[in-house]
């Protein structure tokens, strides 16, 4: 006889309920106890993605649907905690959101591109990190065009980073490129060469960053702290930080596409 799954999660009961009824009122009262990580995930990915693009309250709805996909998915019978699994959900659901839109505007398009090459060739001929003002003199936009180029730069590379590229038929988990930087586990040896490879481009990408880059780069993608929280920890200003990350991204994809990959699938 199989033994009886353990009460060892949260809201065992509440779960334990869903599963065996499939209950919409159960249903409701999950999403009510987990509605929070809508919004968590919302302030995080808001901070790094400009209003223009897309507004919270927009995010917040993506999230949502998300919230109720990981609902239906969960196995709680597994022992596992919801809020991993439904973070990841919330999170995929909010991207895949974006992706479906045509957010970024053809001129504005045609600027990141411009910004992007400005970039190389002016780090190539100053020997260091351009400034924002003479990437506005190099390609004749003015300082505002320039933060919008690089924030689309940075949420393109944010969606190409998150493409998802393999699913787990265990638990139905779409796993993106930037998983597998830490999760080599059920893909083929072509994909972990791939991975491999990808994973030396990370790498050697944030040995060439700045100091403050790498800080920037390992609070917001490893650490999992919004553009507001790491203002905080290094006692800059958010507009700061927020150049410091597109700096960083342009480096990063500098790097990337000097070795044939493009992290312009949304441009």
């Amino acid at each position: 006889m199989r033994p009886a799954v353990k009460e060892t999660i949260p809201h065992f009961s509440l779960w334990k309920a869903y599963r065996e009824n499939q209950d919409p009122k159960s249903q409701d009262q999950l999403v009510k106890q987990y509605l929070h990580l809508v919004d968590q995930m919302a302030n995080r990915l808001g901070s790094s993605i400009p209003q223009h693009i897309i507004q919270k309250e927009d995010l917040t709805g993506l999230g949502y649907i998300g919230l109720i996909e990981a609902i239906k998915k969960f196995d709680y019978k597994k022992g596992y905690q919801f809020e991993t699994f439904g973070l990841w959900r919330i999170k995929g659901a909010m991207l895949d959101g974006i992706r479906q839109m045509d957010w970024v505007p053809r001129g504005l398009r045609e600027k990141a591109k411009q910004l992007n090459s400005a970039f190389r060739d002016l780090e190539q001929s100053l020997m260091r990190t351009p400034s924002e003002k003479e990437l506005s003199e190099y390609t004749k936009l003015s300082i505002e065009e320039v933060d919008q180029a690089m924030a689309t730069l940075s949420v393109s590379t944010l969606l190409s980073l998150n493409e998802p590229m393999k699913v787990n038929d265990e638990d139905g988990k779409q796993n993106s490129r930037i998983d597998h930087i830490t999760d080599n586990s059920a893909i083929s040896q072509d994909a972990k060469i791939q991975m491999d490879e990808f994973r030396g481009l990370i790498a050697n990408s944030i040995d060439k960053m700045s100091e403050k880059e790498r800080l920037v780069i390992t609070l917001m993608y490893y650490e999992g702290l919004s553009q507001v929280e790491i203002s905080e920890v290094l006692s800059l200003t958010k507009g700061r930080i927020s150049q410091i990350h597109s700096q960083a991204i342009l480096r990063m994809r500098k790097n990337f596409e000097a070795k044939g990959f493009s992290l312009d699938s949304f441009l």
